[in-house]
């Protein structure tokens, strides 16, 4: 990996130290997006993802008092109401972002399941081939839609894949040109 890239443990480190978490604990934050997948670029933000609960002001103003600072507004995300809280943690880009859903059924954590199950499932050939495809330009989810040959809208795709069984995973990984690891559940 480039040495401009933060490593993994590092952003993790950086989220520790600031006790985001913690912070976030009654939102049941996750750590979502390309860095916990390790197919960051060096230009990545560390998203959290968290349930905003049944009033966004509560949220937004709990927002705006753990992380003095930071720029707090209100999202619109596929025609749904959000907060989203843009911040720097030791040049860390972080943002944190909920929504009155639990987290659980956020698209963002769905994508991330289904991405972290297919690198899980795949030869490390893909997931080098995931970061080059973001290298030229790509978001996550049409990387790994371009990597694997997916048609149509790669966002709904990556939802799709977030229910099939290991099986059916990697005979798509196979069928894309990649080995798999582990036997077959």
């Amino acid at each position: 990996m480039p040495c401009d890239i933060l490593p993994v443990r590092d952003a993790r480190a950086i989220l520790d130290r600031a006790d985001v978490f913690g912070r976030l604990a009654p939102f049941d934050p996750r750590w979502v997006g390309s860095i916990p997948l390790d197919v960051h670029g060096p230009d990545a933000d560390a998203d959290i993802a968290c349930t905003a609960g049944p009033d966004l002001a509560v949220f937004r103003k709990a927002l705006i008092e753990a992380f003095p600072g930071a720029a707090v507004a209100d999202n619109e995300h596929a025609g749904e109401a959000s907060v989203i809280a843009r911040l720097t943690l030791e040049g860390m880009p972080v943002e944190i972002f909920g929504r009155c859903r639990p987290v659980e059924t956020h698209e963002s954590y769905i994508h991330w399941l289904a991405e972290d199950r297919l690198l899980n499932l795949a030869e490390d050939r893909f997931r080098d081939d995931i970061r080059a495809a973001k290298a030229g330009g790509l978001k996550t989810e049409p990387a790994f839609a371009r990597v694997l040959g997916l048609g149509g809208d790669p966002f709904a795709e990556l939802l799709k894949l977030a229910s099939p069984g290991d099986d059916a995973l990697r005979t798509l990984i196979r069928g894309a040109g990649y080995a798999t690891k582990g036997t077959a559940s």
